[in-house]
C-alpha cells in the first residue's frame, strides 16, 4: 500500500489523531498518554499518523509533532474546508507544517469540500495544493468526504499532480462506499483512508453514549444495539485471541481500506498491532460480510450537506473541535 503510484510505503493501519485535540471525546487522558501512545504505535511498525488543523484548533497537530520527533513517520494533515482562497490555503499549510515541525507535510488534504453548488471552488483550492507541491511545502495530495461526483471532479482539476487518497467513512457498521464508490476509488488508484473504523468505539465493544462524539454520531447509535454482530465479533475474538476491535479493523485491510483509529492510550495501540498480525479466513470474511449486509444502504454522500454556507461551517467546526 502506497501513497500514488510510485511513493513511500505505508503500514496497513495507520492512527488517527483527532482525540489528540481532547475536544469532542471526553476527559480522563492526558498530552503524555496521547504521546507515548502514537510512539509505542510507531516504535512496533505502524508509520502513518492523520491529524488536521481543526482538531482542536491546531493542539492536535502540535502533539503530533511532539510525537514524531526521532520517528520516520508519514504524516497527513487536512485544510478546513472552509478555506477557499488560495492565500488562506496558503497559510494554513505553512501554520500546519510548522506545527508539525516538518521541512514538508507528507500528505495534505482538503478536510470538507467547500460549499456552494459549483465546483470552482473545490479546483481553486486543488490547484493551490499543486502549487505547495512544487514549492515542497507539501509532498502528496488528498481529499476528505468527497463522494464520488464531487471526487470526480476533483480529479478533473488536477492538472500536474495526482489525488492519491480520499479519507471517508468506512467500517462494518457504515459500509455504503461499496456501492460502487470504492471500486471507482481502486479504478483511479486512489487509496481509501477509512476514519471511524471502529464505529467510534461499538466495533470495539462500547455501547454507551458517554462523550460528544458518540452522541453526535447516528451511526453509533444504531450498531450500539446491534446484538447479533456483538456476538459474531466476540466469537471470532475468542477464534483468533484478539480484541475485537482487531478483528474489526482486519476486516477494513482484507478489503483494501487503510483504517486510521483514534488512540487515546497505549492500550488502544494493542488492537492495532494484533490486527496487523492477524489474517481473517475468507468464511469468517464472508460471514462478517453477511452480518453486517444492512449496513451496505445507500451511496455514499459527503456528510456534510455543501449548502451549509462555509461562515456555518466553521463555527460548527470551531464550537465542536473539529468534525
Amino acid at each position: 500500500m502506497r501513497l500514488g503510484r510510485d511513493g513511500p510505503e505505508l503500514s496497513s493501519i495507520g492512527v488517527g489523531a483527532w482525540q489528540a485535540g481532547f475536544r469532542s471525546w471526553g476527559s480522563g487522558y492526558t498530552r503524555e498518554d496521547v504521546v507515548g501512545a502514537y510512539r509505542y504505535a510507531f516504535e512496533n511498525g505502524v508509520n502513518f499518523i492523520d491529524t488536521a488543523e481543526v482538531y482542536g484548533m491546531g493542539l492536535s497537530e502540535e502533539i503530533v509533532g511532539e510525537a514524531i520527533r526521532g520517528y520516520d513517520v508519514i504524516v497527513a494533515t487536512k485544510v478546513a474546508g472552509y478555506r477557499t482562497s488560495p492565500s488562506d490555503v496558503e497559510k494554513a499549510a505553512l501554520r500546519s507544517r510548522s506545527r508539525l515541525g516538518v521541512d514538508a507535510i507528507d500528505l495534505y488534504q482538503v478536510h470538507w469540500p467547500p460549499a456552494g453548488i459549483g465546483f470552482g471552488a473545490i479546483c481553486r483550492v486543488l490547484r493551490t495544493l499543486e502549487d505547495l507541491v512544487d514549492r515542497g511545502v507539501i509532498r502528496y495530495i488528498g481529499v476528505s468526504n468527497f463522494d464520488r461526483p464531487l471526487l470526480e471532479k476533483a480529479l478533473e482539476c488536477m492538472s500536474r499532480h495526482e489525488i492519491v487518497s480520499n479519507q471517508i467513512q468506512y467500517s462494518l457498521v457504515y459500509r455504503r462506499a461499496e456501492n460502487g464508490f470504492k471500486r471507482f476509488m481502486e479504478e483511479r488508484g486512489v487509496l481509501l483512508i477509512a476514519y471511524s473504523p471502529l464505529g467510534k468505539g461499538v466495533l470495539a465493544g462500547k455501547t454507551s453514549v458517554d462523550n460528544m462524539a458518540r452522541r453526535l454520531d447516528p451511526v453509533f447509535k444504531k450498531a450500539a444495539r446491534d446484538v447479533e454482530l456483538q456476538r459474531v465479533l466476540a466469537d471470532l475474538s475468542e477464534k483468533y485471541g484478539v480484541s475485537k476491535a482487531a478483528i474489526s479493523l482486519r476486516w477494513l485491510v482484507e478489503k483494501g481500506a487503510l483504517p486510521i483509529p483514534g488512540v487515546k492510550r497505549r492500550g488502544h495501540v494493542e488492537s492495532i498491532l494484533e490486527a496487523m498480525r492477524i489474517s481473517l479466513s475468507p468464511d469468517d470474511m464472508a460471514l462478517l460480510d453477511r452480518v453486517t449486509q444492512k449496513y451496505v444502504d445507500g451511496e455514499y454522500r459527503n456528510p456534510f450537506p455543501r449548502w451549509v454556507p462555509n461562515t456555518l461551517v466553521k463555527l460548527v467546526t470551531r464550537a465542536t473541535g473539529g468534525v
